[in-house]
């Protein structure tokens, strides 16, 4: 994490204690017009989904523990409290949604256990999109083990060094579309490695999505936060859309790394 994002983060940590926690509003849309306003004192968007994601981090976690106490960490439809955080985080979604995605580790790595690569999952029937991201990490390479199948040489045992690689890496990218989610090798060979290590040895999942697909067909993989919304596949956006989508993909997997 980078100074200027725990500045962010503290100044959200405040703001939700000072003005959200206990703002005395009757209607979440009051607080979440408060949080519109503070938003205009960060520049960057980058800046503001740092602030909305810490803010979301706060809330879900006082509802989780408002469940434990009070509902035995069910659901309460019937709750106030818990109908007043849930109509927030739907506002604080909407809006998180028109910026960069923030990723998250959801697992400590184990102790012991060293993961430093980043690995690329994908079709090669989409190696287009392959060359437009290694061209994203190209400036970074001297500081990232930056991963994909091109880097098998002649006469390596192909399938030995994919196992090798997964087993070594920190943030697996997945490029997907309706051929990677047709891919017999990556189901079987890439994909329960890979979201193994995710679940229990503090890899992360970055998705993205390609070309539309049926991708929330696949609740093994739409539990993982993708890096686009699979309405806005990379197929659709302009060409400025697509770059600012790698640049984000890179520099969360930079404040990954570095985590």
């Amino acid at each position: 994490m980078t100074e200027d994002e725990k500045i962010i983060r503290k100044e959200a940590e405040e703001f939700y204690q000072w003005k959200i926690k206990n703002s005395g509003n009757t209607q979440p849309i009051d607080d979440f017009k408060d949080l519109k306003y503070r938003l205009h004192d960060f520049y960057t968007p980058e800046n503001k989904a740092v602030f909305l994601d810490e803010i979301q981090l706060k809330i879900t976690d006082n509802l989780k523990k408002h469940r434990d106490s009070a509902h035995g960490g069910k659901a309460s439809p019937t709750c106030s409290y818990e109908n007043t955080a849930e109509k927030l985080l739907f506002y604080i979604r909407q809006e998180i949604d028109t910026f960069p995605k923030i990723a998250h580790q959801k697992h400590e790595t184990k102790e012991g256990k060293s993961r430093t690569k980043v690995f690329i999952s994908y079709s090669h029937l989409d190696k287009e999109y392959l060359n437009d991201i290694q061209r994203h990490f190209k400036p970074f390479l001297s500081h990232i083990d930056f991963w994909d199948d091109t880097k098998i040489q002649p006469g390596q045992k192909w399938k030995e060094e994919i196992k090798k690689a997964i087993n070594e890496t920190k943030v697996a990218i997945l490029l997907v579309s309706t051929d990677f989610l047709g891919s017999e090798f990556i189901a079987t060979d890439e994909l329960p490695p890979l979201l193994k290590a995710a679940e229990e040895e503090g890899a992360v999942i970055l998705i993205v999505i390609l070309k539309p697909c049926l991708f929330e067909e696949f609740p093994e993989l739409n539990q993982y936060q993708a890096m686009n919304p699979p309405s806005k596949s990379v197929l659709k956006m302009d060409y400025d859309e697509k770059e600012e989508l790698y640049v984000n993909l890179v520099r969360q997997t930079k404040r990954i790394l570095n985590s």
